[in-house]
């Protein structure tokens, strides 16, 4: 007979190791529990299914209500009742009886709204961000530009008279109002501003500043034209240039003047006169 004393042993690893009835007990019992926590997860959403679709929209809304409206953003000129009117119909639907995007879009139809973003906050919040529109421009008699060159009406718009005033082609207010930003920025030097710009059907361009000064550019580069313009002021100084009335700066070589009179400096008349001009005087053009 083989010595068994002198056979080598084996070693057993837990993970080797074959399961007595005792652990196979066990696992039995947590699988059981396991699933009897899903039946009963399965049962409670599905009563709670069942009774949403059942409980009356109206009964809903009385559960869980909008107790509070918060109203995140600076406003100054947006009409708050009828920003509340708007919201009303939500607050009375409750928390959960809320379309966001649609209640988004009636927002956003009101004057004065450029952005607007709505959230929920359990148990009971709307939060309402809205982004009023910045008025930069007046385009026409009826409507404003933001910043970003697009046109928008608004009730009130005779309180704006201050701002600069834009005339032109509708589909025109993005290029307008870049245009009268770089005349500006060129206009730093003088201490003087853009009050009107004019462009008619045909782009002829017309600028009246806030000194009174009216330039006319014709259909060629407003810009271009008056950097030229700029170049020769020097030559006539600041206190000619404060009693200048209407320049026209359409033609090639040169450009006409007409001067403040002694008269129209207290308030009336003037006189004509041309700079570096060439022969013929050209239509104002409109």
């Amino acid at each position: 007979m083989a010595n068994l004393r002198n056979q080598p042993r084996t070693r057993i690893s837990r993970h080797n190791a074959i399961p007595n009835r005792r652990s196979r007990g066990r696992d039995k019992t947590r699988l059981l529990k396991k699933l009897l926590r899903m039946i009963l997860l399965l049962t409670f959403g599905g009563l709670a299914w069942i009774g949403w679709e059942r409980v009356p929209v109206k009964e809903w809304a009385s559960l869980f209500p909008i107790n509070q409206v918060r109203i995140i953003g600076d406003i100054e000129n947006l009409d708050v009742d009828k920003l509340q009117n708007t919201l009303q119909p939500a607050i009375n639907g409750g928390y959960f009886n809320q379309d966001l995007g649609e209640l988004e879009g009636a927002i956003r139809s009101l004057a004065w709204i450029d952005q607007v973003r709505l959230s929920r906050i359990w148990p009971d919040t709307l939060v309402v961000d809205i982004t009023e529109q910045k008025a930069v421009a007046r385009w026409g008699d009826r409507a404003l530009l933001n910043p970003r060159g697009e046109r928008f009406t608004a009730d009130g718009i005779e309180t704006f008279y201050k701002l600069p005033l834009i005339y032109g082609p509708l589909g025109m207010e993005g290029n307008l109002l870049e245009m009268m930003n770089a005349l500006n920025d060129r206009l730093k030097q003088k201490g003087v501003d853009v009050a009107t710009l004019d462009v008619s059907k045909r782009r002829a361009c017309i600028v009246k500043l806030n000194n009174g000064l009216e330039i006319h550019f014709g259909r060629q580069d407003p810009v271009t034209l008056l950097d030229r313009f700029l170049n020769l002021v020097p030559k006539l100084g600041d206190e000619a240039f404060a009693q200048l009335k209407r320049v026209d700066l359409r033609y090639p070589n040169g450009f006409a003047v007409v001067w403040k009179s002694a008269e129209e400096i207290n308030g009336e008349n003037s006189s004509v006169s041309q700079l570096n001009g060439n022969a013929g005087n050209p239509a104002l053009e409109k």
